[in-house]
């Protein structure tokens, strides 16, 4: 199985992989990863250990001498494997001329099997409303399952995407509980997760209104409040927990599956467009996400249900960018803390309501 990407790009392959398992259960699944970035989660992380039974690795050297020399070891490596198929799980943007370059060199390694090596076309990625805006599309994870399902892999969605996808021992289960015991300063009161990091700009949200959000739970609700994220995050939220003067700063502190381990600790989470909330979902915990308009809805949305979605609809929507062009990102800056703040207390009742209906998505008009 061939996946490369970052650490949604890992969990919103589960599904698949799912039924990868299922079709192949008697077979030894190996899947392979590149590392294009020493930032990017090893899939293993996050991979529950019965769907894959071996990894392999490869990394493509600077330059083009570096590459093609990559490649033939990579080629070099596979035909000596004798792989009988090979399935295809890359993020289904990936550009017809490259799914069909990556297909001959599969076939080239001598694998004759070749599953869900399909490029989908733009009207399908790209969908667009009456008036011309980027309409809801498919989920990433469900594109994925469709390329299996076009060369006879069976689909059973209500198994392959049931929630949670990640779940943990009793042992990493216990080891999370204590870390949080030894740190918690009102152990009867709910636990949030709030995420303020991610690596994309566009899709960033400025960290003041993450404070102020926070300011306002601490005071409404009954809550202690936990921040989430890696390392970089890390100073982030020592900053946010100076002015909050309490909270509990869990940013840089465990590895991935730890951090899953925590977050599903948590009554729910606050977060962006970005790997942690993927997780966060992953592991079942409800998540209210501030998104920006860069994507079509619905492709990188939290995987699962009970989730809500909130946005600011801008005429650049679709834009694909990773960095915002316009000095005021106004899908991003366009979502208040005020309509943030009064969405998240609707989110808090409808959890209190046991709501898990589906993902709940919410256009905030500018002003709002």
């Amino acid at each position: 199985m061939y996946l490369f990407g970052s650490l949604g790009d890992s969990i919103v392959a589960i599904p698949a992989l799912r039924a990868v398992r299922r079709q192949f259960r008697d077979s030894e699944v190996v899947l392979l990863q590149n590392f294009l970035s020493d930032n990017l989660v090893k899939a293993s992380e996050v991979i529950p250990g019965i769907l894959v039974d071996r990894y392999l690795s490869y990394d493509s050297r600077p330059g083009k001498i570096g590459k093609i020399f990559g490649f033939y070891r990579l080629w070099r490596d596979l035909r000596r494997e004798r792989f009988q198929a090979a399935v295809y799980l890359v993020i289904s943007e990936r550009p017809k001329r490259s799914v069909l370059r990556d297909k001959t060199f599969f076939r080239a390694c001598g694998i004759s099997r070749l599953i869900g090596f399909h490029a989908f076309s733009k009207e399908k990625l790209y969908p667009v409303d009456v008036i011309g805006r980027p309409a809801r599309t498919d989920h990433e994870a469900v594109r994925k399952l469709e390329r299996l399902q076009m060369d006879g892999i069976e689909l059973r969605p209500e198994e392959d995407l049931r929630s949670p996808l990640m779940t943990f021992s009793v042992g990493e289960l216990e080891n999370t509980n204590r870390w949080l015991h030894d740190r918690r300063s009102k152990p009867a009161s709910r636990l949030i997760a709030i995420a303020p990091g991610c690596k994309t700009q566009a899709n960033a949200w400025p960290i003041g209104n993450f404070i102020e959000l926070g300011r306002r739970l601490i005071a409404e609700e009954n809550c202690e409040l936990l921040v989430a994220g890696g390392t970089v995050e890390h100073e982030m939220g020592e900053k946010m927990i100076a002015l909050w003067g309490e909270g509990i700063n869990a940013a840089g502190e465990f590895s991935v599956r730890e951090s899953g381990a925590v977050l599903s600790r948590c009554n729910f989470y606050i977060g962006l467009d970005t790997g942690t909330t993927h997780l966060a979902a992953a592991v079942g915990t409800p998540c209210f996400a501030i998104y920006g308009e860069r994507n079509n809805p619905g492709h990188w949305f939290p995987l699962g249900n009970g989730h809500s979605v909130v946005f600011h609809p801008v005429k650049c929507a679709g834009c694909g960018f990773q960095d915002c062009p316009l000095p005021d990102h106004p899908c991003m800056t366009g979502v208040s803390v005020d309509s943030a703040w009064q969405n998240l207390k609707d989110f808090i009742r409808r959890l209190s309501e046991l709501d898990a209906s589906e993902t709940k998505v919410i256009s905030v008009p500018v002003g709002i």
